[in-house]
């Protein structure tokens, strides 16, 4: 069965209707199910979608999203923001990054709270009083300073998105992050783009939300999080990356992604090689399943801060057609589209696209961008290009308490050449903001063009 969803949420919320359907009409449990992405950031929007659905599930080979180190310090940052009185977030995020703020200072900022029966947040705004050294005086100032800037913002109205991206910035929590040659320090950058999506994703459906209302918005999902699963003997869903599925099999399996740029990864699309290897994934990934398989893609995932439109993945033309049933195989968006240019292929191509023949052309309504490859069985229709950024607020001095320095947003012009961990090579072809909100298109040849929050993005300058 395969299904083409508009958005990576519409295609969790598909994942979960059909698991909960799967119930009611065939009696499959959910101990019977497992859901397969290609990368740990792609788990968030399934999380989310399963745990509103009641649908008991377990992450394997991996952490459930809300329980990732840099998501709970993110978390933590912006509860402290929220509640001066906090002193569990105060005291998780008073040494991260690292400030210089030992456990001596943190034991003597304690005990100066008890003496004076006031919060540990209090103790720190009256760090002057505490008799401390002078370098863990004016590690713990800093400190100071920079969640009152941060309150600052806040205060005045901006964004949940807005004051995410303060914290990370002027703490230096994501320059660090982005400096690291640990590739588990990229993993962590993408799941801190994630959790921007999500508060980008909350702004949009609750604009008069403020920073407490997000709070809490996440707090009734990540607590759902952390509940005993009562499945009463039938089992919990399992998510997985492809990487974990080898040697394993299912009743029912669901291959989410399948998007060039996805699965396979962007960065295969270049090396026949990693690509071979990516293929490797695909087969056993698709061949898990003993009894039910489904594949599908979301027509827009947001990555990098970004949402992105990607073409169907290549993997999608080695199935036969003979065996693979559409349930939906055309997004809002190609609908249109087909509308306006003429009918689709097999495989959801767009405008006027037969079996084998040309993909025509796009509405000029839309724009243009790189098409997807025609090739294996049929064409797979698709269009990389990118849509609008969420809005995000600059986040450098204004406001008092910068602390460390932003991330290491490059300055870049158009014409330059530039490289991405994930993307390759590219060209700078338009720009728009500035400082830390700012937005660059990015030609990448093969990859298509995209648009890129650099604050999230690992481009350098070449």
């Amino acid at each position: 069965m395969g299904y083409v969803a508009d958005s990576d949420h519409e295609e969790a919320r598909f994942v979960a209707d059909e698991i909960d359907a799967l119930g009611d009409s065939d009696g499959v449990k959910p101990g019977d199910v497992a859901v397969f992405y290609r990368t740990n950031a792609q788990s968030r929007s399934l999380e989310e979608v399963l745990i509103r659905s009641g649908i008991p599930y377990k992450v394997v080979g991996g952490t459930r999203f809300y329980e990732r180190r840099e998501v709970k310090d993110a978390i933590a940052y912006l509860r402290a923001i929220a509640n001066p009185d906090d002193s569990v977030n105060i005291r998780r995020i008073l040494n991260v990054p690292k400030r210089a703020i030992g456990d001596r200072t943190e034991g003597a900022l304690a005990w100066f709270a008890e003496r004076e029966r006031i919060s540990f947040g209090a103790a720190v705004d009256r760090y002057e009083e505490v008799g401390l050294p002078a370098r863990a005086s004016g590690a713990v100032r800093e400190f100071a300073e920079l969640m009152a800037g941060l309150r600052e913002l806040a205060g005045a109205g901006s964004t949940p998105a807005e004051v995410l991206d303060a914290a990370l910035d002027r703490s230096g929590y994501l320059a660090e992050l982005r400096a690291s040659d640990d590739p588990q320090d990229a993993t962590r950058v993408e799941n801190l783009a994630e959790l921007h999506a999500v508060a980008a994703e909350f702004s949009a459906s609750d604009p008069d939300g403020d920073l407490a209302d997000f709070l809490e918005r996440v707090a009734l999902v990540a607590d759902s999080d952390q509940l005993p699963v009562e499945d009463g003997g039938g089992g919990v869903v399992t998510l997985m990356t492809v990487h974990t599925a080898k040697g394993l099999e299912f009743p029912v399996v669901f291959v989410t992604g399948l998007e060039d740029g996805t699965f396979p990864h962007q960065r295969s699309l270049a090396d026949p090689d990693q690509l071979g290897e990516e293929r490797r994934l695909a087969y056993v990934a698709l061949t898990r399943a003993r009894h039910r398989l489904y594949i599908t893609r979301a027509a827009v995932r947001t990555a990098f801060g970004v949402p992105n439109e990607l073409p169907a993945s290549r993997f999608i033309d080695d199935v036969p057609t003979d065996v693979l049933d559409w349930r939906r195989e055309e997004s809002s968006m190609q609908t249109l589209r087909g509308g306006w240019g003429g009918g689709y292929g097999s495989r959801g191509g767009y405008g006027g696209a037969s079996r084998g023949g040309d993909d025509g052309d796009f509405s000029p309504a839309y724009g243009s961008g790189r098409r997807g490859e025609s090739g294996g069985t049929g064409p797979r229709g698709g269009v990389t290009r990118s849509f609008g950024a969420p809005r995000t607020g600059a986040s450098g001095s204004a406001g008092g308490g910068a602390g460390r320095a932003a991330a290491d947003v490059p300055s870049l012009a158009v014409g330059e050449r530039v490289t991405h961990d994930s993307y390759g090579m590219g060209t700078v072809v338009a720009l728009e903001g500035s400082g830390s909100s700012a937005v660059a298109k990015i030609d990448f040849g093969s990859g298509g063009t995209k648009r890129l929050l650099l604050r999230y993005s690992p481009v350098t300058k070449l």
